[in-house]
């Protein structure tokens, strides 16, 4: 594509042989160079064989970005670049929670070319995404009940790790970097819906939902950010996530909503049914409650669910509204009106449950019926198709 660099495999592997010499004061060759990343990908990923010069050997993973503007000296790297996202993460996650299986080992990388090599978990892993289209209930289940245990592991582990990940971030990318304000701010996004079909939310309620983003108190964690089910990997008896470039300090229920909402970024979008969802919920809650204590309150936790639904609402509404409104587009495995559809269903049953945002509450509803007239063709997400036999 015209907007990503060009690909020189060869340059890209003498670079990732030269990071992983440096990292390990051996002399290493690499061979079986696999290509993995298409053409269009952002990122060149490719997967090879590693070998020392006191004979040791393993398998890597290479990942290099392409996008022209990767800037290390940037003080909006950290902002802007997915690969100094993932670098910054897997770094973290190195020092402060080592030998507990979160995603893939971080053994070098290149700060000036935007480069990084990590240990290979495999090549014919599966993927959660296999089992919730392809698997039974039973195995969807239990390979829900393993990626809640890894994300909730992942939160607990990584508790209240604003000023760590900082601080990781600029010893590897220099120091004297802003540091700049976490979340994003839920009045833009409304905005931009209540510009496209009308009824404005309360301002309060808005500038309530930024006010969590920007301090989420003890729900702040290193959250993985893009936890979609082919980033998680099915290995040994659990799962690894991998693929942190969206991973950020922030509310740990902007991962840990995803299974009730039905997997918001991913293109293999799906619901669970709900007294599943009820026990991937327990078991989720019972990890993160070793570091976060309101997780073990359900009035606490039912409340602070309910606003991370309405946050999540807003930003799809504002990403695809827009071209909802002009054509019913498919993204992934189901509909764009679909899937907004459900969102609305699933926000209104949440604040109503936790009777919290009643503003927010009376302009989703709003929205509904009003989507529901100009759609009436539309199919609200449904279950995944290991769910599919007991309906919906």
């Amino acid at each position: 594509m015209a907007d990503l660099k060009s690909i020189d495999v060869d340059d890209i592997v003498a670079c990732a042989a030269a990071a992983l010499a440096r990292a390990s004061g051996r002399t290493v060759a690499l061979s079986d160079v696999q290509t993995v990343s298409g053409e269009e990908r952002r990122n060149f990923i490719a997967r090879a064989r590693a070998t020392y010069d006191d004979g040791d050997a393993r398998s890597v993973i290479v990942k290099m970005t392409r996008a022209p503007s990767y800037d290390a000296a940037d003080d909006k790297a950290l902002a802007s670049s997915g690969l100094v996202r993932e670098w910054t993460a897997t770094a973290y996650i190195a020092a402060h929670a080592p030998g507990r299986g979160h995603g893939a080992a971080l053994l070098a990388g290149d700060v000036a070319r935007g480069l990084v090599v990590f240990a290979d978990l495999g090549a014919d892993l599966r993927s959660l995404d296999r089992v919730l289209l392809e698997g039974t209930a039973a195995e969807a289940e239990q390979a829900l009940a393993r990626y809640a245990t890894a994300l909730g592991r992942l939160h607990a582990d990584t508790a209240a790790c604003a000023d760590a990940h900082h601080a990781t971030f600029e010893a590897i990318f220099g120091g004297g970097r802003p540091r700049r304000p976490p979340g994003w701010r839920v009045e833009e996004d409304a905005a931009a819906v209540v510009r496209l079909i009308g009824g404005a939310p309360p301002a309060s309620e808005l500038a309530f939902l930024s006010s969590l983003l920007a301090d989420p108190g003890a729900w702040q964690c290193l959250t993985h950010g893009d936890p979609c089910p082919d980033n998680a990997l099915l290995v040994d008896d659990g799962i690894r996530l991998i693929d942190y470039e969206f991973a950020r300090p922030a509310h740990a229920l902007l991962d840990g909503i995803y299974w009730r909402i039905g997997f918001p970024t991913c293109w293999c979008a799906g619901r669970v049914p709900d007294e599943v969802a009820r026990r991937v919920d327990a078991v989720y809650r019972a990890e993160i409650a070793r570091a976060i204590p309101p997780a073990r309150d359900d009035d606490a936790y039912r409340t602070e669910i309910a606003y991370v639904a309405t946050i999540w609402l807003f930003t799809c509404l504002s990403w695809r509204l827009d071209e909802a409104l002009k054509d019913d587009t498919h993204w992934g495995i189901w509909s764009v009106r679909g899937r907004l559809l459900w969102y609305l269903d699933f926000v209104i049953a949440m604040t109503a449950a936790a009777n919290v945002l009643p503003g927010i509450d009376a302009c989703a509803q709003g929205w509904l019926a009003q989507l529901r007239r100009r759609w009436p063709d539309a199919t609200p997400l449904g279950r995944y198709p290991a769910f599919a036999w007991n309906g919906g």
